[in-house]
């Protein structure tokens, strides 16, 4: 089928797809949301303070999930137990020394997580279900915010009848086309494309009835003339409804909330983790740690994310996939990928990850020529801090000095390993007072810099071994695909970056240019 027909085969299919925005009530799950945002957002300009963020995490973190993961709530995946033992412990910590008021709203939700997490009801997964069984179930998608929990939802989703394909949004942005498929979680995070161009008949919003959402929203479709002129608004589905095994507690009212009590969708969305896992940046008035640095976010077409650097020389490996199925391993600077962009991450950072291979291929001098290396970037981080003008004032001095290229805030930072001329180089170790000893420092580190090369070009050469023409097919079809490189001691993602954060955040150095989970702490 060539590229034209299916494209009109989808916009044909979006022609007749009908939109359902299906709302869920479960007064457990209303009254655990509403005492968690209650609690978050009582807590004001205190929600920064190393006092109450790990227990604003875990709130907001379970809100989440409570609200986004079609699972039973007993599920071991979703560990509500463990979460409740959690908020048990910072109660107990935090009475005799914390305001009063933030400890008994913290208070206030652990019964509530704890009769959830002995509830065992999946409202969010039978909602789906009965949406998805209208029709042939095994011709179904079900799309969540997050890949990690597409496994456990298939399985459950199987176990109840319902033989079902589990993705994310990315992967309904394809050719593919369903009978019927259902995103769950609010609609306002979802891809635009799937409203746009849905590539089902019949596609079903499901999400619980306390967020705050606009009652109607009309998808637009361009492309083919199949397409031309259609507009289709989403229909609302009667309230489905589940009830709970046990009553909630009496602290909770059954009655409709006021307006201003109503989740906005951004409050439980990952999104908002990532925000509060750093602190914003702000420009006035901005006085860092040293080992903080300015970083944007890159969402991932699999849920994941990654912080990207504004400044500094990080490099972070990126796909080039201009020529499908050929592609391309090439490393790039962190600062300069953005939307549409394919990159290569792991658990780690790909520097220190680039720094071991290189010391493997160093051998046993590896440590003593890091000593090398690590002396003369902290003298002159030193004259840095000593200088009243700081970075700027060395610049200058070494610019007196004779230096024609002047980066000294890249020289001080992790990813350098010398000067890239020699010239300049002895102007700064005779600055520092070590100018005797030019060509030897300059040998030591030349060993270094060819080492990372060498590290650099055999780890893209498995990563292009790695990538089999099945990965390339997930990873277009998709937007992300896990392969295992030769030599590699854990699966690396390569994914698409889909959107970037407005917000400049400040993060600790080692936490950028990895892979990274809305789990993962600072």
């Amino acid at each position: 089928m060539t590229m034209l027909k299916q494209i009109n085969q989808v916009y044909a299919c979006a022609a007749k797809c009908e939109i359902w925005d299906q709302t869920v009530e479960h007064p457990t799950v209303r009254a655990f949301a509403f005492a968690a945002t209650r609690f978050l957002r009582g807590l004001g300009e205190a929600a920064d303070s190393e006092l109450w963020r790990s227990s604003a995490a875990l709130l907001r973190r379970y809100r989440r999930l409570v609200c986004t993961v079609p699972l039973p709530f007993s599920h071991p995946l979703l560990q509500l137990e463990a979460a409740v033992l959690q908020l048990d412990e910072a109660v107990l910590r935090l009475e005799k020394i914390a305001d009063p008021e933030h400890v008994d709203r913290l208070r206030d939700a652990k019964p509530i997580l704890a009769i959830l997490a002995a509830d065992g009801g999946d409202p969010l997964g039978q909602c789906a279900r009965e949406f998805l069984t209208l029709d042939d179930p095994r011709n179904g998608f079900v799309v969540l915010s997050d890949r990690r929990f597409t496994q456990a939802v298939a399985e459950a989703m199987a176990l109840n009848g319902a033989e079902v394909k589990v993705g994310t949004s990315a992967d309904l942005l394809g050719h593919d086309i369903y009978a019927s498929a259902v995103v769950v979680g609010s609609p306002t995070w979802m891809n635009p494309g799937l409203l746009n161009a849905p590539r089902t008949e019949n596609l079903a919003l499901v999400h619980y009835g306390f967020f705050r959402e606009d009652p109607e929203v009309t998808p637009l479709l361009f492309g083919p003339a199949d397409s031309t002129g259609v507009t289709r608004p989403i229909k609302k589905s009667k309230l489905f409804r589940c009830e709970p095994s046990e009553a909630p507690g009496a602290g909770w009212q059954s009655a409709e909330p006021d307006e201003a009590d109503l989740l906005a969708a951004g409050e439980c969305s990952s999104v908002e983790e990532i925000r509060a896992a750093f602190p914003q940046y702000l420009s006035a008035g901005h006085s860092g740690a040293p080992d903080q640095v300015e970083a944007r976010v890159g969402v991932l077409a699999d849920g994941s994310h990654v912080l990207l650097p504004t400044g500094l020389d990080a490099r972070v490996l990126s796909l080039d996939v201009g020529e499908f199925p050929d592609v391309q391993v090439e490393q790039v600077m962190a600062s300069s990928v953005g939307r549409g962009d394919y990159l290569v991450l792991r658990n780690r950072p790909h520097q220190q990850d680039l720094i071991d291979r290189a010391d493997s291929i160093l051998g046993p001098e590896a440590a003593s020529l890091r000593v090398t290396q690590a002396e003369w970037k902290g003298q002159l981080l030193e004259r840095t801090e000593q200088h009243p003008r700081g970075i700027r004032g060395v610049a200058d001095e070494l610019r007196s000095r004779g230096a024609a290229t002047v980066n000294v805030s890249y020289w001080v930072s992790d990813w350098c390993i010398r000067p890239r001329h020699k010239e300049d180089f002895a102007v700064v170790l005779r600055y520092l007072g070590a100018g005797a000893n030019v060509d030897r420092i300059w040998e030591r580190l030349r060993r270094i810099d060819s080492a990372h090369r060498s590290a650099g070009q055999r780890h893209a050469d498995y990563l292009q071994w790695a990538m089999t023409p099945d990965s390339v097919q997930q990873l277009v079809a998709a937007g992300w695909c896990t392969v295992r490189p030769k030599g590699s001691d854990s699966e690396t993602l390569v994914a698409r970056l889909d959107e970037m954060l407005p917000d400049t955040l400040l993060v600790p150095v080692n936490a950028l240019c990895r892979l990274r989970t809305t789990e993962d702490t600072q």
